[in-house]
């Protein structure tokens, strides 16, 4: 016998009876329940025409996981209804298919051994098909075998009663897991558990339980797969899919007909008023069961699923979102986030959508971990992935996975770009600093530089956290590499002219922006990674035009440590700084960048100025750093930052750390608010400015490994100073008084 996990099933029930028995009654109430509960039934609603079943009814039964045969006085009188009845035997014995009976005002064992009516019904087909006895055993073997199978006998029973404990029993036997839209998933076990945990299916209480997660990452499919599970154990179920688009498109009133519409199986919206005191009227008796997807407005949930009186005690409202923040609703009894899929769980899923199995098809190996390594294994995308690498050739393959990098999946893109559509200005610019700049960072260290550029940071971060576009692991700022991407494309599409983009990172971009000098006002960050660059010329003139510049860092990525971003408790932990730990050998090798002419100008809207060996002398002269937040110039040429005493009013991190031709600091009066200040390894450095002695403000002093130095300020008067290194610094004539 074939198992019914392996078979196709179009329908959950086939109904077998005599129409002219039950069809205008017991039958129709029976169809009617079933459908209510979302059973897929197939009932046939033509009265016989011929002896002959038609194949589109064999195909029905074929097709169906469960018959139900309604044995009613009549039954074995029609040779139509019984050679039904032999068909779903065969299906049984063939397909794992399932038959259960239901005695309706008749005695089970007439049916069985074909007496009282069914007898009289035979003795007739006796005369007929006296020439085809084979049929005739068929018939009474079906009947013996059906009448042995546990059912429902009608005699002395409420049909109500009886319709509802059929319909609960047919709930419990079939195998919703193997259902047309739950067939397949992956990695769905250990959600729909943790689901079922917050759910607590079974307690008298009503209950709100939230999904949330950025989008493409499966949201939907949990949803729709615990109420694939449990929508039969309510009275009433609902599925509204798409809310915050339907909201939009049709309002809100449309939505709450909707509902309604679902949960009473009523196709006619005209028989349902609009508004919350309609829906607390008709279901505040009702265990109902309703999912509301994808919702990011308060008013939605309001106007929705209001209060928890509003529904029949053991109802259930699971609600997915992007944005966090709604499942602070107070109705909301738990949440759970959804998390991209596991990497093995990953790869199967793109199997499915790419090959058409489970499994890896040979010589695909390498390709599908290339692939697996683009979408970072969300969900969305390694369904539309696969999808469109199904059935293409190996080197197509490797033709798509190479274009991705300049050309990312528009699909994708485009449902990843909606989750960026509500963020106001501040918000949205937090973000693209993030995508561009920051992924990885201290979020502590960027918030302060975020907000000396004059955004609200806490308030940015925290609705960025809650409408899943950020991730705070560790204290440090983190986003998928998808929707990394997609800010990046947002900033592409601000202009066809690559000075007139906000913000840059590509560095073949860059170098055609610095080579060209065709920097614009629109420019506020560049990220140049020196190992992707390798060597460039420019003139220092590229920068005259960019004067809202007030991101520039140019480093190599495979060095840039964060140690710098440290809490003042985690320095103390760390004792030295992480540059002293790295091997730094060949950093100038690796990377040459050449600037020529009189560096006049650089952006004095300038908050974070990073440059890994900036290869001149100085700073230019007419440089006013007013909003200068961080300063760091590690391995740079510099022999000294600027003459005489300037205002750096804002900046509060310094770090000059391997500059070998240092021999001097500036008066660090004009820095009253300057925190830390690492110069290890400075070998040159002979003089630090008595000033520093005196500051108030500075909690990190960093000079390990100034192996010349040989002033410092004789004693310190730093009230806020925590940490001092002065070791390697053999030539120091004298320890300051503390």
């Amino acid at each position: 016998m074939a198992s019914s996990s392996t078979h196709q099933w179009k329908y959950d029930v086939f109904l077998s009876f005599r129409g002219e028995d039950t069809r205008m009654g017991f039958t129709d109430h029976l169809y009617a329940a079933l459908r209510q509960k979302g059973i897929d039934t197939f009932m046939d609603d033509q009265l016989r025409r011929g002896e002959q079943i038609s194949p589109a009814l064999l195909t029905a039964i074929e097709n169906s996981r469960i018959s139900i045969i309604v044995f009613s006085e009549n039954y074995a009188s029609s040779s139509w209804c019984l050679d039904k009845l032999a068909k779903i035997i065969d299906c049984v014995n063939v397909l794992g298919h399932k038959a259960l009976p239901v005695f309706y005002k008749v005695d089970p064992s007439h049916v069985k051994r074909q007496e009282g009516c069914y007898g009289e019904a035979f003795a007739k087909h006796e005369q007929i098909y006296r020439e085809n006895k084979e049929k005739l055993l068929k018939w009474k073997a079906a009947l013996t075998e059906v009448a042995t199978i546990s059912g429902w006998d009608s005699r002395d029973r409420h049909e109500a009663k009886l319709i509802e404990e059929i319909v609960g029993d047919i709930c419990n036997k079939l195998d919703r897991t193997s259902s047309s839209y739950t067939n397949g998933l992956v990695g769905m076990e250990f959600r729909v558990k943790k689901m079922d945990d917050l759910l607590c299916i079974g307690s008298p209480d009503v209950r709100m339980v939230g999904i949330w997660g950025m989008a493409g990452i499966g949201k939907t499919t949990i949803a729709k797969a615990i109420y694939d599970q449990i929508f039969d154990l309510f009275e009433g179920c609902c599925f509204l899919s798409n809310v915050r688009e339907e909201s939009c498109k049709d309002g809100l009133s449309h939505l709450q007909v909707e509902l309604l519409s679902q949960i009473f199986k009523d196709g006619n919206p005209q028989k349902f008023s609009r508004g919350i005191n309609f829906i607390k009227n008709r279901l505040h008796n009702k265990k109902v069961l309703i999912i509301l997807d994808d919702v990011d407005k308060r008013e939605q949930l309001e106007g929705l699923v209001g209060n928890r009186d509003w529904f029949g005690p053991g109802s259930r409202i699971i609600i997915t979102t992007r944005n966090r923040h709604l499942l602070t609703y107070p109705k909301v009894n738990g949440t759970y986030k959804a998390t991209e899929l596991e990497k093995d769980e990953a790869l199967e899923l793109f199997c499915q959508h790419a090959f058409r199995q489970k499994d890896v098809s040979e010589g695909f190996r390498q390709l599908c971990d290339h692939a697996l390594d683009y979408t970072r294994c969300l969900p969305l995308a390694l369904k539309v992935l696969g999808s469109f690498l199904c059935e293409k050739r190996k080197c197509e393959w490797e033709s798509e996975l190479a274009k991705l990098k300049q050309f990312p999946n528009q699909e994708v893109q485009n449902v990843l770009k909606t989750s960026l559509e509500g963020l106001d200005k501040n918000d949205l610019g937090i973000f693209l600093d993030v995508a561009f700049f920051y992924k990885g960072h201290n979020k502590d260290f960027v918030g302060e530089i975020l907000e000396s550029c004059g955004f609200f940071f806490s308030t940015g971060i925290r609705n960025l956290v809650d409408k899943s576009l950020i991730t705070i692991l560790d204290n440090e700022l983190w986003m998928h590499d998808l929707l990394q991407e997609t800010g990046w494309e947002i900033v592409k599409q601000e202009s066809e002219v690559l000075g007139k983009r906000s913000r840059l990172r590509v560095h073949e971009d860059i170098n055609h922006v610095l080579t060209t000098t065709t920097g614009t006002e629109a420019v506020e960050g560049i990220f140049l990674d020196s190992i992707a660059s390798k060597e460039l010329k420019f003139s220092v003139e590229a920068f005259e035009k960019m004067k809202r510049l007030r991101l520039l860092k140019v480093c190599n990525m495979q060095k840039d440590g964060s140690s710098e971003y440290l809490s003042v408790k985690e320095l103390k932990a760390h004792g030295r700084d992480s540059w002293g730990r790295i091997n730094y050998d060949g950093i100038e090798r690796n990377y040459l960048l050449h600037l020529y002419g009189n560096f006049k100008f650089l952006s004095n809207e300038l908050r974070s100025l990073y440059w890994l060996g900036y290869p001149l002398n100085s700073l230019p002269s007419n440089f006013h750093p007013e909003k200068l937040f961080e300063l760091n110039m590690c391995f740079s040429q510099l022999k000294q930052l600027w003459e005489g005493n300037k205002a750096f009013e804002k900046l509060k991190f310094m770090k000059l750390s391997h500059s070998q031709h240092l021999t001097k600091t500036p008066d660090f009066s004009g820095a009253p608010n300057l925190k830390r200040l690492i110069l290890e390894g400075c070998t040159s450095l002979v003089e630090v400015h008595p000033s520093i002695g005196f500051h108030k403000k500075l909690i990190f002093l960093n000079l390990d490994g100034c192996k010349n130095l040989k002033s410092f300020s004789s004693s310190i008067h730093m009230e806020s100073l925590q940490i001092l290194t002065l070791s390697r610094c053999f030539k120091l004539n004298k320890f300051p008084e503390v």
